[in-house]
């Protein structure tokens, strides 16, 4: 996780780096910020009207037009069988991947780049 946030020199780029270009910039223009757990949760109770309002607003802001099947592509779109970086796919120790971001590693983040969980809602 530590190489996550503060990179491999000359292989990846730091978490700094990244959230700057692919985060961060993009705040404070008309860009909408969506949250993983935000979506995850409404994918958890995807037949509920609020999921509904969610996901329709969350393709408006795509300028995708919201399709009569919405609910199943979302569905196939978030099938973890389908995705090569769902931690059920990788090839690891599960065991070293934690579901919630331990205080040591938060402390990390906010060394490496001060005032980001709390710009992208997370302090």
């Amino acid at each position: 996780m530590n190489m996550m946030i503060f990179g491999i020199h000359g292989k990846a780029p730091t978490m700094h780096d990244i959230y700057t270009h692919n985060a961060a910039a993009w705040l404070g223009t008309h860009v909408k910020l969506y949250r993983y757990e935000d979506i995850v949760s409404h994918l958890k109770d995807l037949n509920s009207q609020e999921s509904e309002v969610y996901f329709a607003r969350l393709l408006q802001d795509c300028g995708i037009a919201v399709p009569d099947d919405w609910r199943e592509r979302v569905i196939i779109g978030s099938d973890k069988a389908q995705s090569s970086t769902s931690r059920d796919n990788l090839d690891v120790d599960d065991s070293r991947l934690p579901d919630v971001l331990p205080d040591a590693q938060k402390k990390l983040v906010d060394y490496a780049v001060p005032g980001l969980r709390a710009l992208l809602g997370y302090a």
